[in-house]
């Protein structure tokens, strides 16, 4: 209803009500009091729907703009959904053009998803096995359960594997699990396992270790024709004149004399050959380096004190090591000969011995390492001269076999060790020797 509606009601009510008949004066202006109530209550109902009218206009609109972000929403839902669809499908891409194996497991050991490189090892060409079971060789460990334990840490090594024919095959592994934030500590969730065919890699080591001996076996045939043709084109020359000149009681001398050296030379080539060639077997017999190599300076300290050379000690007490006493000493009292020849004029020879922390091994472990150490301030080796200071036949002296560094080096390597040398031309060089100590340090 209208305001002019209400007006023209009201205006025409007032004067019928006074023309009605049989009505007193009070009831007629009683009437027109709910005459009155009744146009101010049809006001505000108009007020009323003209109100809420406006708050459905409102509304309206705010709907249509929900309507119209929510529109927005799903188009933008959609293109992240499309996105992720593609990112995922770029992920399995990713995962299937790996050549490395690579397996998804439940916490029950339940396969999930194995990509394609791990079908090619295992071959698996169709299908995929049920369980990781499947795969795992029954008698050797599982490679899983270090991860699957409470400790949860992730866990390498190497390990043969079932394939589906029912050949096996060695593969180098790194099982861990997935982690998924908030998880609770109690669930065990998912595990990645990859791996990697050792097989053809242990092939190629293979060749390359025939390789390497064969190349170092041609060195030694070089280098011992090497050292025998000297002296022997020597005792060919003086044997040649022999006859000729056998009534020279000074070449018959000098013949006698050369001809021992020469043989003595060859002597001692055939016994450093054998020296290198001797199988090493490290006994369980406990050796005390500090006190070795305190012997071996000990048996020429007089002779380098004659030769204007001073010892300078620095020997820490360090754990007994089941080393080869004897082979050990021979090490030693090589490295402690070549420094006094690397002090021809005198000088300055330190020796060291202690335990110190390093990281050790393949997998880079720290452990405490026992070391001795010859340090002389002589004439230093020449930079080019280092990365063949341990091969045999090299030597830069005019006598020598060449072959005492060669077989210092094989000793140490056969009793688990390492052998480190650093120089400086005009500066000295240290030898350093460093074996494991044992754990229980």
């Amino acid at each position: 209803m209208t305001k002019s509606t209400k007006s023209n009601s009201a205006a025409g009510m007032a004067p019928s009500i006074k023309d009605l008949p049989n009505l007193s004066q009070e009831e007629v202006d009683l009437l027109s009091k709910h005459f009155e109530v009744f146009s101010e209550t049809t006001n505000k109902l108009v007020a009323a729907q003209q109100h809420l009218q406006e708050q459905l206009r409102v509304l309206m609109e705010e709907l249509e703009k929900k309507n119209r972000q929510l529109e927005s929403v799903n188009q933008e839902l959609a293109l992240k959904m499309r996105e992720s669809d593609e990112v995922r499908q770029f992920l399995d891409r990713l995962i299937d053009s790996m050549q490395t194996g690579l397996i998804a497991l439940d916490s029950e050991g339940r396969i999930a998803k194995m990509n394609r490189g791990a079908c090619e090892i295992l071959g698996w060409k169709k299908g995929l096995p049920d369980h990781f079971d499947s795969i795992r060789v029954p008698d050797l460990s599982d490679p899983i359960a270090p991860v699957t334990s409470s400790e949860r840490h992730a866990h390498s090594g190497e390990i043969r594997l079932m394939k589906r024919d029912g050949d096996t095959v060695l593969v180098r592994y790194t099982a861990a699990r997935i982690e998924t934030p908030d998880a609770p500590e109690t669930d065990l969730g998912d595990y990645l396992f990859v791996f990697e065919d050792l097989s053809q890699l242990r092939l190629l080591e293979e060749r390359v270790r025939r390789s390497d001996r064969l190349t170092a076996l041609g060195e030694l045939a070089a280098g011992v024709a090497h050292e025998m043709r000297n002296p022997l084109a020597t005792m060919r020359g003086f044997l040649q004149l022999l006859p000729s000149e056998y009534e020279d009681p000074d070449f018959r001398e000098e013949c006698s004399t050369r001809l021992i050296d020469e043989i003595d030379r060859l002597a001692r080539l055939t016994d450093d050959l054998l020296e290198l060639s001797r199988p090493i077997q490290p006994d369980d017999r406990a050796t005390d380096l500090r006190q070795l190599l305190r012997e071996v300076v000990s048996e020429h300290s007089e002779t380098m004190a004659s030769e204007g050379i001073q010892i300078h000690d620095r020997l820490e007490e360090v754990p007994p090591l089941p080393l080869d006493r004897d082979r050990l000493k021979q090490v030693l009292l090589n490295l402690i000969i070549n420094s006094r020849q690397a002090l021809p004029n005198g000088g300055n020879l330190s020796v060291f011995s202690g335990v110190k922390r390093e990281t050790w091994g393949q997998e880079d472990e720290e452990r405490d390492l026992v070391f001795v150490a010859i340090v002389d301030d002589g004439m230093g080796i020449d930079p080019k001269h280092m990365d063949s200071l341990f091969d045999p036949f090299f030597t830069t002296k005019d006598r020598g076999t060449g072959l005492g560094l060669a077989l210092c080096h094989r000793i140490v390597e056969e009793h688990g060790g390492v052998i480190r040398v650093e120089s400086s031309p005009g500066k000295g060089t240290s030898f350093s020797l460093y074996f494991p100590a044992p754990s229980n340090r």
